[in-house]
């Protein structure tokens, strides 16, 4: 008998939709720099992104988060109003340009993700140890299966009419 049933796959939907609401609160307000949190919101991760890899292309940007280019030139366009990126050229390709975090970008990244940090330590106060490790082990295990599922057609896909198409 498989480990996965029909109730209990729906049980876990309604758990991650209820944890998907919650990581869209999970804006902080930072001091004197409260639009910061608002104005960053999908933004966030390529900040994160370019925080740990330097510079990157808006391309490479985009296929590392599963993200369309438009919507990733869009957000990144924002973050650059807000000083918190700049974009150099690229230099092995002076046509394209790649994107990096200024002083000010790495500055509220740092307190963007501490804030994050505190939410997450004020959320798990109550639990024991084994417990947090429990969670971080089957949360990783399940977002590496989840990621292999999606790239099966098969699984992905829904006929016009709403109806799996294996059924």
């Amino acid at each position: 008998m498989p480990a996965s049933t029909p109730t209990s796959s729906g049980a876990l939907d309604e758990v991650l939709f209820t944890l998907g609401q919650s990581l869209r609160r999970l804006r902080i307000s930072i001091g004197d720099e409260s639009d910061f949190a608002y104005a960053i919101g999908s933004g966030f991760w390529q900040l994160v992104l370019l925080g740990e890899r330097g510079e990157e292309r808006v391309s490479e940007i985009a296929s590392s988060l599963n993200l369309d280019i438009s919507t990733v030139s869009r957000q990144l366009k924002l973050l650059e109003s807000r000083g918190l990126i700049e974009r150099a050229p690229d230099k092995s390709d002076g046509r394209v340009s790649k994107v990096r975090l200024t002083d000010l970008g790495r500055g509220v990244l740092h307190q963007l993700v501490q804030a994050r940090l505190a939410v997450i330590n004020d959320a798990l106060s109550s639990w024991n140890k084994t417990d947090v490790d429990a969670l971080i082990t089957l949360l990783d295990r399940f977002s590496r299966d989840l990621g292999s599922s999606l790239t099966d057609p098969d699984i992905c896909s829904v006929s016009a009419q709403g109806e799996n198409p294996e059924s």
